[in-house]
């Protein structure tokens, strides 16, 4: 018996279009928002948007977007049928115990 612990290509949206900042928005905190709409799927799915502006290393965004999809991949019910856009606009300390409570919730 082997446990799964990757994230899923179900899990994961491909492309980023204008219409999903029109989406239910939450601020986690200073520098992190969230964008959520039900899913037509059913399955919860994530995409991470982390501009170079924000943060200039590339290996310091791939770890950031490491983390994202490990507070998401352990902390969300797979019964849940929400599309989620986690957006940076800041590299925030202790951000990922704050997302973290917020997935929890969702």
């Amino acid at each position: 018996m082997s446990v799964d612990l990757r994230f899923n290509r179900k899990n994961r949206i491909k492309k980023i279009t204008k219409k999903m900042f029109a989406w239910k928005k939450t601020r986690v905190c200073d520098g992190v928002e969230v964008y959520q709409k039900e899913s037509e799927n059913k399955v919860p799915a994530l995409l991470v948007l982390i501009p170079k502006s924000a943060i200039k290393k590339a290996v310091e965004r791939n770890k950031m977007r490491r983390m994202v999809r490990e507070v998401f991949r352990k902390n969300i019910s797979q019964q849940v049928g929400i599309d989620f856009l986690v957006k940076f606009s800041g590299c925030p300390d202790g951000f990922d115990s704050k997302l973290e409570g917020f997935f929890k919730n969702v």
